[in-house]
């Protein structure tokens, strides 16, 4: 009986001091998904499950990290150290600066200009009445016919010499003679087509025939001529009138000073003035000419071979 419970104790030694086969090591990371044991409910040896651990979830998972920039330097940061301001402000779980300024909203862009206008085109003269005081006896025939043919020249230079012109037309004969002068009232003729047909018919009308009676000496009845065109109705806005004076003789001595006076009389309110022009420079006629244009405030021309040129000239 001794000698048995020896040889077990012996026994139960040996068994204790022989190694075991070592069970694997879990690998670090994440736990694998282990494999289900054979289904062998009596199986000693197979390891229970082990569980996977919790992964924790960032604070902010929708926060980008952010990069963090300098704030610039300005008046409104309290400290002499740069704050660092987040670059990503929208989201709302991230740090803000509240000391940071907002940004200033630019301006938006200017209109753009329109081109600028061009200046209006200057005038050489005012608005202008103009009267043609028109010798009609024989000896104008030429200057008669030869103003029947330009005038309408005469009226396109005047229209680009000035916004508006009107023209009216006293003719004269000699003072015993009927009628001494005719009358065609002054109309605006820029822009107005009837106007100006009006007025070209009555030149056509104009013949050295008209008048009836003797005229056997050079003077003429300037003086009617002259009166009726100072009381020509004149446009009531246009304040610069001009009277010219065409003609190859000179009034009758009883009338010259009476003349002279109403030409001062015209020419004494400003912007009103009496030219003459003398044809084919008779030098019985001139000096008078001379000191009519002198006292009307006016020019004298004389004759330069072109009745349009020298109303202009008698018009500058």
């Amino acid at each position: 009986m001794g000698a048995f419970m020896l040889i077990a104790l012996v026994f139960m030694v040996l068994f204790a001091a022989t190694p075991r086969p070592e069970q694997p090591e879990t690998p670090a990371g994440p736990c694998p998904t282990p494999e289900p044991c054979p289904e062998a409910p009596a199986c000693p040896t197979c390891p229970p499950p082990k569980a996977c651990p919790e992964v924790s979830e960032p604070a902010c998972p929708d926060c980008p990290t952010p990069v963090p920039t300098i704030c610039p330097e300005a008046p409104r940061c309290p400290t002499t150290e740069p704050v660092v301001c987040p670059e990503q402000p929208a989201c709302p779980v991230c740090p803000v600066c509240p000391e940071h300024p907002e940004p200033v909203p630019t301006p938006p862009p200017a209109p753009a200009q329109s081109c600028p206008q061009p200046a209006p085109q200057t005038s050489l003269l005012p608005e202008t009445d103009i009267v043609f005081v028109l010798d009609t006896t024989g000896s104008m025939y030429l200057e008669i016919e030869s103003l029947k043919r330009e005038l309408h020249i005469l009226i396109q230079v005047l229209e680009r010499m000035m916004p508006s012109v009107g023209i009216g037309v006293v003719t004269f004969n000699d003072r015993v003679q009927r009628p001494p002068a005719r009358h065609h009232p002054l109309r605006g003729l820029t822009n107005d087509e009837d106007a100006i047909r009006d007025i070209n018919r009555f030149l056509r009308s104009i013949s050295v025939t008209d008048a009836q009676g003797p005229n056997d000496d050079i003077a003429e009845a300037v003086l009617i001529a002259l009166q009726v065109a100072v009381d020509t109705s004149f446009r009531e806005h246009v304040r610069h009138r001009i009277v010219i004076v065409i003609t190859d003789a000179y009034a009758y001595d009883d009338e010259v000073a009476a003349t002279l006076r109403l030409a001062e009389a015209f020419a004494r309110v400003e912007g009103r003035r009496i030219s003459t022009v003398h044809v084919r420079d008779s030098s019985d006629a001139e000096e008078y000419l001379q000191a009519l244009a002198e006292a009307g405030g006016g020019e004298f021309v004389p004759d330069r071979g072109s009745i349009l040129a020298n109303v202009l000239l008698g018009i500058l």
